[in-house]
């Protein structure tokens, strides 16, 4: 059980570096990159008529403004994501570490279900998330909706062939081998 407890530590702290990495290139990126900067902040062109109400100057800090709070959003949700990837890795590990009878762990399994729809749920999130950016930047909108819904759709997926499926045709041999012991 130590060892468990020591291999979801290492994960955690992990998933925090992958986390940190993430916001640290993202944040590089929209700082130092003008057309990664663009996908946040959008390059719609006001008319002629926001361009005698307001200045360029203002413009240009209003799309700034909308710009980083749309990456600090896409970030949230990539991070939130990240999360819930991590949370499905620590309740199939400790799942499969425990010492508890095969169909017991089976029925854990199937109690832990709503674990492997969590990245999905955020990925709906983000793009719930991305309809109030709208109003600001259609542009950015959409790149927190998309994206945050593939992430959602791909983590679900990794956790689900490759932590779900694994454990839970191994526990099912068991059991079935379990049985057949008892049978004879």
């Amino acid at each position: 059980m130590a060892e468990n407890r020591k291999n979801l530590l290492i994960s955690l702290i992990g998933v925090i570096a992958v986390g940190v990495i993430i916001t640290g290139i993202v944040l590089y990126l929209f700082g130092h990159n003008p057309q990664f900067k663009s996908l946040f902040a959008g390059m719609e062109v006001p008319g002629a008529d926001s361009l005698a109400v307001e200045s360029e100057a203002v413009l240009a800090q209003k799309m700034e403004f909308t710009g980083k709070v749309s990456m600090w959003i896409f970030i949230f949700i990539t991070l939130l994501q990240l999360a819930a990837l991590w949370v499905g890795y620590a309740v199939v590990s400790t799942i499969r570490s425990s010492c508890d009878p095969v169909k017991l762990k089976l029925r854990s399994l199937d109690n832990a279900e709503v674990f492997f729809d969590v990245p999905l749920y955020f990925g709906l999130f983000g793009t719930v998330s991305a309809f109030l950016v709208m109003t600001f930047s259609p542009q950015s909108s959409r790149l927190i909706a998309y994206s945050s819904t593939l992430i959602g759709i791909i983590f679900s997926l990794l956790l689900r062939l490759t932590m779900q499926y694994p454990l839970r045709r191994n526990l099912v041999r068991l059991d079935a081998l379990e049985e057949a012991g008892e049978a004879k």
